[in-house]
């Protein structure tokens, strides 16, 4: 292959690089260990918020443990005559919602939520930040709204309870107020600590 100055090269078998300018997605944009957890710069916060992240992690595990084991238990009292237990399939679909809810707000430090990154390959610097800034606004306002409509259910809770296991309805719809609550402090974090410094042009300060 011929060098841009015209030349050969001295090794015509030696691999050639790619260009840095390469046809690449950015990788804060696809998840994975390039997008670290959001985290203020100064102690003990940073600890602090590092230690909610992990026990959102073992909550969500042992969330995952519990359907996977209610579910088998519920097709194996299909084959077993005598065992009928009715609150196995409620408590499997609550886990499943409550595992929801709380890990939203660590998939939100992690910016790993559920989106289409298609903006991230068209608009760069602070145009790109000013989008960011936006979606993390809406969030924020959204998580926000829906924690005051959440504990308007549970202070009107009349003392109801679950058809089959008989949890209270209060502790029900209090697990969502946590998981909102969670989620807007990652959005409120990747404002403050991200998208404002980014479209003032300076250093993230996470």
């Amino acid at each position: 292959m011929v060098r841009e100055d015209g030349r050969l090269p001295d090794n015509p078998e030696a691999p050639v690089p790619a260009p840095e300018n390469a046809l690449e997605p950015p990788a804060e944009s696809l998840g994975g260990e390039s997008n670290p957890e959001i985290l203020p710069a100064r102690e003990p916060w940073r600890s602090i918020v590092h230690a909610i992240g992990a026990v959102e992690q073992v909550i969500g595990a042992l969330l995952l443990f519990v359907i996977l084991f209610l579910v088998v238990a519920l097709v194996a009292q299909r084959y077993l005559p005598g065992t009928n237990f009715p609150q196995t399939g409620e408590v499997a679909r609550l886990a499943m919602v409550w595992g929801t809810f709380v890990m939203a707000g660590y998939l939100a430090a992690h910016d790993r939520h559920i989106a289409i990154h298609v903006v991230d390959y068209v608009l760069h610097g602070r145009a790109l930040a000013t989008v960011k800034l936006l979606v993390n606004l809406v969030v924020l306002m959204t998580c926000v709204v829906l924690m005051y409509a959440t504990y308007q259910l549970v202070a009107e809770d009349i003392g109801q309870v679950t058809p089959a296991a008989e949890i209270p309805l209060r502790f029900v719809n209090s697990v969502p107020i946590v998981g909102f609550a969670l989620t807007a402090f990652r959005a409120l974090l990747w404002i403050s600590l991200h998208d404002v410094p980014a479209m003032l042009g300076r250093e993230e300060a996470a």
